[in-house]
């Protein structure tokens, strides 16, 4: 063979190879959901424990074109109402996807909504703001002015009046009519900044969530007051109560858990009988919880999806049982 064949022997298998040495995967490793998230996500979730899962598809349906959607509510007929900030503006959006402006209040922020019985839309306005009532023709009247600086958060009880949780004094609200006062609709002030968010059970109770002490309060239609659970978070954003009694709940933290001081929890205030005979109310409360954290992309906790259930009456029909002096106890101090 000679030299000349030789070389383009050479050559040729130099052309073959170096493409298929330059065309080798890449392969590198990942440690934990930290490095996950510095990524770019498209399509997927990532768990708290770095697990990748398919995400559901999200689509567009509106765009109110505004730069902050504060809150939302769904009437009997599926339409969607937007309240939004900082053009104080409410928007209505049909199940079909159609959007349109149904009220431009004066205020910033439309912070708080909720649907009456009879189809009308209850918004709370902040700063300073009020309470208005809207017809699904987009007429609104002053429905309430309880001279609060923020109004966060609505809720219509069984009876149909309205419960109104506002800040910066943490007071809760039960209006019954139209241009009720405020000193004779006061439900309960509670020690709290904020009354955030607000839901209703089954039972007609209101379930309030509350700034800066991160609490879960359970308010009876006449006031009284228990503190159903401390998160040590900073903020109970949102409340959902389930039918099986559970309720969930949203809590965020502002570095919560160690810069602020423990919360004191709301306790009822002793009641006075016709006699004038003071009476105090007893009451024991336990609590099956658990939690899910919510992380940022540096794995740093910022809040928690809770969901907790409240089994008094199950753990004192264990100890009336167990212990039968415990239930005479009881009745003696509750008389």
């Amino acid at each position: 063979m000679t030299i000349k064949r030789l070389t383009t022997l050479a050559i040729l298998f130099t052309f073959f190879v170096l493409p298929v040495a330059a065309g080798q995967p890449v392969v590198w490793e990942t440690s934990g959901r930290t490095e996950l998230l510095r990524g770019d996500s498209r399509g997927v979730s990532i768990t708290d424990t770095g697990v990748l899962m398919l995400a559901p598809k999200l689509n567009e349906i509106y765009n109110t074109q505004q730069t902050y959607v504060w809150s939302s509510a769904v009437d009997s007929q599926g339409n969607v109402y937007l309240g939004t900030g900082h053009d104080g503006k409410i928007f209505k959006v049909s199940s079909t996807g159609t959007g349109s402006l149904l009220y431009d209040a004066a205020e910033l922020d439309v912070t708080a909504i909720a649907i009456a019985r009879d189809g009308a839309i209850y918004a709370g306005t902040s700063p300073d703001g009020k309470v208005y009532r809207i017809t699904p023709d987009g007429k609104a009247d002053v429905y309430f002015d309880p001279g609060d600086k923020y109004i966060w958060s609505l809720a219509v009880m069984t009876d149909g009046s309205l419960a109104v949780g506002t800040g910066d004094s943490g007071k809760l609200y039960r209006v019954r009519a139209a241009g009720a006062k405020p000193e004779s609709s006061l439900l309960v002030s509670t020690n709290q900044t904020h009354v955030i968010s607000l839901a209703v059970t089954p039972q007609g109770d209101l379930i309030a969530g509350t700034d800066s002490g991160g609490l879960v309060l359970r308010v009876s239609p006449e006031g009284k007051t228990f503190a159903l659970f401390d998160t040590q978070l900073r903020e109970i954003h949102a409340l959902a109560p389930a039918a099986d009694g559970s309720i969930y709940a949203l809590a965020l933290s502002d570095a919560a858990a160690t810069a602020r001081a423990p919360s004191t929890p709301a306790v009822a205030q002793p009641q006075t009988t016709e006699g004038g005979t003071p009476t105090t109310s007893v009451t024991i409360t336990a609590i099956d919880e658990s939690g899910a954290p919510i992380r940022n992309r540096d794995g740093r906790t910022i809040g928690v999806v809770l969901v907790f259930r409240d089994v008094s009456e199950r753990r004192r029909i264990e100890l009336d049982r167990r212990y039968p002096g415990f239930a005479a106890a009881r009745q003696y101090y509750t008389r």
